[in-house]
């Protein structure tokens, strides 16, 4: 099991993931359903974006939805590359991060070089680094993914 230790304000966030994100946690989470925690934080964090471009104009050093993260712990010198997905493509043992996970809420927004703390269930909390976005949707022109 994973957790996040801290969370960084969202600067910029895509008009469609922020609508498309907030839309999947007010359905997720409907009726006697109470947010998890890492939901919560995550609709607090869309709500409060600094800034809120369009999918063309998404800067290509920030995490988007279906983009995967290469992630580095600088003590450590470990490298864990994974990618943000929908809840129903969730599959951890493949590096595939449900967004409304611990690991995949604490990684959306965050662009190259920005620190985050993962709690990993084999090891004590860490600081990693995001080293690199292999991937961005956006920056393949696919602004509708």
């Amino acid at each position: 099991m994973s957790s996040i230790v801290h969370r960084k304000p969202i600067a910029c966030v895509s008009a469609l993931d922020k609508s498309r994100l907030e839309l999947l946690i007010e359905r997720h989470f409907s009726g006697q359903r109470a947010l998890i925690p890492s939901a919560e934080k995550l609709l607090r964090r869309l709500r409060s974006a600094e800034l809120v471009v369009q999918p063309e104009d998404v800067p290509r050093d920030l995490v988007t939805m279906n983009s995967t993260v290469s992630l580095v712990d600088p003590i450590a010198c470990e490298q864990w590359e994974v990618t943000l997905v929908y809840p129903e493509d969730h599959e951890p043992e493949r590096n595939y991060w449900s967004i409304l996970s611990p690991v995949g809420s604490a990684v959306f927004g965050l662009r190259v070089y920005d620190p985050v703390d993962i709690k990993r269930s084999d090891r004590v909390a860490e600081g990693w680094v995001v080293a690199d976005i292999p991937f961005q949707p956006e920056m393949r022109g696919w602004t509708t993914l």
